[in-house]
């Protein structure tokens, strides 16, 4: 149930905020996870954060660096699904990005689906 793929959006800190909501689009995702050049995940980008820049009369040719949500919520591809859940309701986020022990980006897990697979 976890996303990945094309469905997975993920982008380099780097890009600008309207080249990141391409990529959310694309992926029909409300959020997308950010990684460095060497793939290691250093944030989260969401419509909560696209928000907020525009709030501060931030552009949409911001790098998304500047306007990411860092150290997002993340956990091992080991976990069990239903513990998920209860973390994702515990810390009330609908997504937890799934990240492999080296901090390299496995996927994404999302409320959504994780009720949709009848997940409790």
């Amino acid at each position: 149930i976890m996303r990945t793929g094309e469905r997975n959006a993920v982008a380099q800190e780097n890009l600008l905020v309207k080249e990141a909501l391409l990529v959310m689009t694309k992926a029909k995702s409300g959020s997308l996870a950010v990684v460095n050049a060497r793939g290691k995940l250093v944030g989260v980008f969401t419509d909560g954060d696209l928000r907020r820049s525009l709030g501060r009369q931030l552009g949409l040719d911001t790098p998304i660096s500047q306007v990411m949500s860092p150290n997002p919520k993340s956990v091992n591809p080991d976990m069990r699904a239903s513990d998920a859940l209860t973390l994702m309701n515990e810390q009330k986020i609908n997504q937890l990005l799934i990240i492999n022990d080296d901090n390299t980006l496995a996927g994404v897990l999302t409320l959504h689906e994780l009720l949709h697979a009848g997940v409790n």
